[in-house]
């Protein structure tokens, strides 16, 4: 077995470098030698062989790294792939299977660093919500543009001493991983444990499996967290009144581990950051949870005129009863319970900047399974831009019902913009218990007439000059001996309809006689 030594070292990562005796070395059948590189930076590895070869690659003379080369198919057999090579010395041994000159070539690059998107911007936004108490911190980031069906995604989280200093982002992924390495392993030889190689290194980056959430040990500085495709990671262990520094990388699972660097931020973790409302936008809230009580917040903006109230619209999903406290610089300003139908809250004396935060939970333990989610619209206008006004009665009236048709009734909306009504109709097994308002459901048309009960709908205007009074709809062409859930809905012409309460009509079995003035359906 001959040792030839390369020449020439790696530095960068880009460029080129050939083995000693210019890269070729004659084999006979059978016979191995050993070819010995030297890489002064971390950086993506690719071999050429001119030959087919059985070859082993051994980094510091202790970890085989073949498995953890990047595959390949196809013309590029002659190939081998290391997405990162850390600094280090590397033993390639090889053995002929056929005699011949082999020519053997090292590039610090990796075979698919010209793919034209990496040249293109791709912006990608870090989101990040405190738990300072639990020690947890929630990291979720938008999908990558860029082949989303085939990247996964590594997060790397530095802990920075002084928060008014900027943690420095690394180069590469590959200087990331060297330096997790290098403290995984120093770490073990204090510990007086067991070194770890290279080898176990790299599984704790690579071959950990993704989990939803991932303890961080406090003794490290670096941590590498590898989601799979998951765009959101929960950490668990993080040091109160401390800052970290994280970086993302995108690995691209089709062009042999391919990594790029996606986007970067910087978190002090040191008091909970709640969840920010806009205005006039209807968002979807949890309530408590696995993880507590959540905690939602609303900045007054400065606008001109000064604002001097401003309104919330809840909207509990399941029709469940729940109540909110709403609190300004950790006073409590109002408690508001009881709510189980859409309720609007005035508060009054408001100021320009003033933070206010936000408090949902069940009004007690048995609403507990269905108090889970709230909508939640914020504004400081008289009216919600996207938003139709409710009457303060949302009762749905069963005026008449006869063998195949049902009329129902409801209080007009004191909304003055230009205002539509839509009745919608399910039809109820029977033995269906869903005798509940779901006022969170998507009541968009599409989604409505794709239900696996829809029955029927029907839009229709406003009638004029009818504020506050009763609107009536006959429903036709209903099955004698069936049970029916009605839904009336108020739109705009932009924006989401708002659901009044709804109403269970129960059909007679037996019809001794049908109305002769009864349409058969609606066109």
């Amino acid at each position: 077995m001959e040792c030839i030594k390369a020449l020439h070292q790696l530095a960068g990562h880009v460029g080129a470098c050939r083995w000693a005796s210019a890269g070729v070395a004659p084999l006979a059948n059978g016979v191995s030698r050993k070819f010995v590189l030297q890489l002064n930076n971390s950086t993506p590895l690719m071999i050429l062989f001119s030959m087919p070869v059985a070859r082993q690659l051994f980094y510091n003379q202790t970890a085989n790294l073949l498995r953890l080369a990047a595959p390949a198919k196809g013309p590029t057999m002659g190939r081998l792939v290391l997405p990162c090579a850390l600094r280090g010395q590397y033993d390639l041994f090889v053995q002929a299977r056929q005699a011949g000159a082999l020519k053997l070539e090292a590039q610090a690059k990796h075979p698919h660093q010209s793919w034209p998107l990496l040249n293109h911007t791709h912006r990608i936004a870090i989101r990040t919500q405190n738990r300072v108490r639990k020690r947890q911190l929630i990291v979720k980031w938008e999908r990558s543009k860029f082949d989303y069906h085939a990247m996964h995604y590594c997060l790397v989280v530095q802990r920075v001493d002084d928060a008014a200093n900027f943690g420095q982002d690394f180069d590469s992924f590959c200087e990331a991983v060297y330096v997790y390495t290098r403290q995984q392993q120093a770490h073990s030889r204090s510990a007086a444990a067991p070194c770890p190689g290279v080898s176990s290194s790299w599984d704790l980056v690579w071959s950990r499996a993704p989990k939803r959430a991932r303890h961080l040990n406090p003794q490290h500085r670096l941590h590498i967290v590898c989601t799979g495709a998951r765009t959101q990671q929960q950490l668990r262990g993080l040091q109160p009144n401390s800052t970290y520094r994280m970086q993302l990388f995108g690995v691209h699972q089709r062009l042999q581990n391919l990594t790029l660097g996606l986007a970067s931020v910087q978190v002090h973790f040191n008091r909970t950051h709640p969840t920010e409302l806009r205005q006039h936008a209807l968002a979807l809230l949890k309530i408590g949870g696995m993880h507590g009580v959540q905690v939602y917040s609303y900045k007054v903006p400065a606008t001109m005129p000064p604002p001097s109230f401003m309104r919330y619209l809840l909207l509990p999903c399941a029709g469940s009863e729940i109540r909110v406290k709403l609190l300004r610089q950790h006073r409590q300003v109002a408690n508001v319970g009881n709510i189980y139908s859409p309720t609007y809250i005035k508060l009054e004396g408001v100021q320009p900047g003033e933070r206010y935060l936000m408090r949902f939970q069940p009004s007690n333990e048995d609403e507990a399974l269905r108090a889970q989610k709230v909508r939640l619209a914020i504004s400081t206008d008289r009216l919600f831009r996207d938003l139709p006004e409710l009457p303060d009665n949302i009762t749905v009236f069963n005026v008449r019902t006869r063998c195949t048709s049902a009329t129902i009734a409801w209080h007009g909306s004191p909304d003055e913009r230009a205002l539509s009504y839509c009745v919608i109709v399910f039809s109820l097994p029977q033995r269906s218990v869903a005798d509940f308002t779901n006022y969170c459901m998507d009541f968009g048309a599409v989604r409505v007439t794709h239900h696996k009960n829809f029955k029927y709908i029907r839009c229709r205007e406003k009638l004029p000059s009818n504020v506050d009074k009763l609107e009536t709809e006959t429903i036709l062409s209903l099955t004698p001996g069936d049970s029916y859930l009605i839904y009336v809905t108020a739109n705009l012409s932009l924006g989401k309809p708002l659901p009044y309460q709804t109403l269970t009509v129960h059909m007679g079995s037996q019809c001794l006689e049908l109305d002769s003035q009864e349409q058969s359906e609606y066109e």
